[in-house]
């Protein structure tokens, strides 16, 4: 069940995955302001202001999430989003497993098995993660638009397909989502489609050079 901050909280990993972390430190700071005891949100925040070179909040943030209640899953995964800001995939990676050997059946864990398995070039392996993630929480957005740019970077374009549809069917305001689908339109050569996603992407006010230069493509291609 959502609760105050979610929504905060899921603007931020949007934000994450477009490469925008300051939206992002101000996003999950809303979601903090809804709720300062949620050892997530303070365990993002601390991977975040990690990323952007603020070492000493980001250790106090990262103490914030250990008061609140944080695991040692958690603890797991946070050495692993520290390891892939520092592009230290190997080192993620082995956070990862080590997280999946004490709890198997965490969605989340997969997750971020599968990210990591990707950017470390392994990408059979982060397949099957990013399919076992959408398996174990098939009602979050995120982890098929996650499994539909694993597919698309391996060139399995359908499959891609289908999974960001998914991912804007169960969030129809997923910016980024749609901008994929477009991709993968467009890369399937069906141009009216890609144009619309495109489209309905830029309507999201997702502020993207990749967008525009995408519709102008498609206009020239006379789509």
């Amino acid at each position: 069940m959502s609760k105050a901050g979610d929504q905060e909280y899921n603007q931020a990993l949007d934000a994450v995955e477009a490469g925008k972390l300051s939206q992002a430190i101000h996003a999950v700071e809303a979601a903090l302001m809804s709720d300062a005891k949620d050892s997530g949100y303070w365990q993002l925040y601390s991977v975040l202001l990690s990323q952007v070179g603020r070492i000493e909040d980001a250790e106090k943030a990262k103490n914030k999430a250990v008061e609140f209640g944080v695991g040692e899953v958690e603890t797991l995964l946070m050495k692993a989003a520290e390891a892939a800001a520092s592009k230290n995939w190997d080192k993620a990676i082995t956070a990862c497993e080590q997280a999946l050997e004490l709890e198997p059946e965490r969605g989340e864990v997969w997750a971020s098995y599968a990210a990591n398995l990707m950017e470390g070039g392994y990408r059979e392996d982060a397949l099957e993660a990013s399919s076992k993630a959408v398996e174990m929480i098939p009602g979050e957005p995120q982890l098929w638009y996650l499994r539909g740019r694993i597919l698309r970077l391996t060139g399995k374009l359908a499959d891609a397909g289908l999974a960001f549809q998914k991912a804007v069917e169960l969030e129809p305001k997923y910016a980024l989502a749609w901008y994929e689908k477009g991709m993968v339109h467009h890369q399937q050569e069906e141009l009216p489609c890609a144009k619309e996603a495109f489209l309905k992407a830029k309507e999201l006010e997702l502020n993207d050079p990749g967008v525009d230069k995408a519709l102008q493509i498609m206009t020239e291609a006379g789509a």
